[in-house]
């Protein structure tokens, strides 16, 4: 099985980097190739609206890091995706890529993943209430899943504003691990 893991904090020891790779190493642990893609390194353009994917055996026009994520979520069979909150919502880095994911989306709105691609969903936010920003994880939920992620689990590391703080948080990266271990079982 081949995972890849795609952390959209701009840092890249933060707390969703550190978990993440958690779920990775569960991935690794049941016998899954990973690979890690740190997007606030990659050059990622904004979508341009011009639809040139729509096009049959199209790919996006956009000549950016991009095409390289799509080819390895293509190869994925899981695709682990992390991000911090910020403003409520996922950061900048990860929208761009969210919204680039339009490729994989045929002009009927049909997805172009054949079976899907099995997803774990991860989260870290510095407010303490995991439940606080639940409308905007069933919102990214809902629009991976019209592009062909099948979300499996999401975690949501809460109270954890300080780089590290993960690591004291008391199973929270105990989960990342076990649902990196569930996504190589499914």
């Amino acid at each position: 099985m081949k995972a890849i893991g795609v952390v959209g904090s701009p840092r890249k020891k933060g707390n969703t980097s550190l978990l993440v790779n958690e779920a990775l190493r569960g991935l690794q642990e049941s016998g899954s190739e990973t690979k890690v893609f740190y997007l606030n390194e990659m050059q990622i353009r904004g979508c341009q609206g011009c639809r040139a994917c729509k096009k049959p055996e199209a790919k996006c026009a956009l000549k950016d890091d991009m095409a390289v994520l799509y080819e390895e979520i293509e190869r994925a069979d899981a695709v682990v995706i992390g991000s911090p909150v910020y403003m409520l919502q996922m950061t900048g880095q990860t929208k761009l890529f969210v919204d680039r994911l339009y490729a994989f989306m045929n002009p009927d709105f049909s997805h172009r993943l054949g079976n899907g691609k099995k997803t774990l969903m991860i989260y870290a936010q510095g407010q303490p209430a995991p439940e606080l920003f639940q409308s905007s994880f069933d919102t990214n939920k809902a629009i991976l899943s019209m592009l062909g992620f099948n979300i499996q689990d999401t975690i949501v590391a809460a109270g954890t504003a300080d780089p590290g703080d993960v690591l004291k948080k008391e199973g929270a990266m105990e989960k990342a691990f076990a649902a990196g271990k569930a996504l190589a079982a499914i």
